[in-house]
């Protein structure tokens, strides 16, 4: 049993504080701890009541992580897994942390999936198959891929994306192989490859 005699404020961290029991400092919190568990000075804790707001703090700290993680762009559940698994937070905590991120809607595998599809289709044309394989490595559910993939027009992609290699390899021998495998990396099956290759040479012409 001890009591608490000072909480101070970080001061190169103000969301967080110092906490000091029995005149010892004993550990630094987010402030968001000191009000979830109640905290203040004169208060008496035990060893129990200490382990959850160790506990507390863990999930607290794994939601700051989470939330500069998200700051980048979206992420699947997976994504936030395997991030927190490399900051080697325990699994209890994982899961209450995407638990809490789900209730709160900033984690959806289902959204994720349709943003991942319209960025793709704006900023980098890709075939269906390589889209898929992008969302599975991404831990989505063949339901949500599926879903996403309805709103995809492969061939308007697929001739995207041979306007792109098209400009990319202007002036460069043999460019309709250099366009084929440009698409091709890109996933999109052969037919439809090759009818965009020569519908945009044929432009070109």
């Amino acid at each position: 049993m001890g009591k608490i005699t000072k909480i101070e404020t970080q001061k190169k961290n103000k969301k967080r504080v110092n906490l000091y029991i029995d005149g010892e400092f004993a550990l630094g919190l987010y402030k968001e701890t000191i009000v979830k568990q109640s905290l203040y000075a004169g208060k008496e804790i035990n060893k129990s009541q200490l382990s959850e707001i160790k506990y507390q703090e863990s999930i607290n700290e794994a939601k700051e992580k989470v939330r500069n993680y998200l700051t980048y762009r979206d992420r699947s559940k997976k994504e936030i897994r395997d991030y927190l698994k490399v900051k080697e937070f325990e699994e209890d905590i994982i899961n209450d942390v995407i638990e809490n991120f789900e209730e709160a809607g900033l984690l959806n595998d289902h959204a994720f999936a349709m943003m991942w599809i319209k960025d793709r289709n704006i900023r980098n044309p890709r075939g269906n198959f390589l889209l898929k394989r992008e969302m599975e490595e991404k831990g989505i559910s063949s339901d949500d891929i599926e879903a996403a993939l309805t709103i995809v027009d492969e061939r308007k992609n697929a001739l995207s994306a041979a306007k792109k290699a098209r400009r990319k390899y202007t002036g460069k021998n043999d460019i309709k192989r250099r366009m084929y495998e440009y698409l091709a990396r890109r996933g999109f099956p052969s037919y439809l490859l090759r009818e965009a290759i020569d519908e945009v040479l044929r432009e070109n012409d």
